[in-house]
């Protein structure tokens, strides 16, 4: 794909100047200069990068809070307070758990809104 070098701030140049920089027409572009720019600087479209539910649930274990609640629980391991280490441990599953719970189904909600916007064909 090709880069773009010239910068141009849209908001401040007028339309027809805008079109004559892209080297466009007002009517649009003819189906011979779409596919020559599709070539040349691909499909506008936005590739997205999925993270693996593994690797998702795992993220969950990384941060400021659950270092705090790890620390606190090796703690109560090492001073030989088994029921507080067992209620922190659980406390620290329910909560990734249902923090994992609570971002698929926003992802899933987020797919089912690109669906329905997602432009029909005809």
């Amino acid at each position: 794909m090709a880069e773009v070098k010239n910068k141009i701030d849209v908001k401040k140049v007028k339309v027809r100047k805008l079109v004559e920089d892209q080297k466009s027409d007002l009517n649009g572009l003819t189906s011979a200069e779409v596919q020559a720019r599709q070539n040349e600087f691909g499909f506008n479209e936005i590739v997205e990068k999925r993270k693996h539910p593994l690797l998702k649930l795992l993220s969950l274990f990384y941060g400021h809070i659950p270092f705090m609640i790890e620390v606190a629980a090796i703690l109560s391991l090492v001073v030989h307070h088994y029921a507080d280490f067992i209620i922190i441990i659980a406390l620290l599953l329910t909560n990734i758990v249902v923090s994992f719970w609570h971002d698929s189904k926003a992802d899933n909600a987020i797919e089912m809104l690109k669906q329905k916007l997602a432009p029909k064909p005809g």
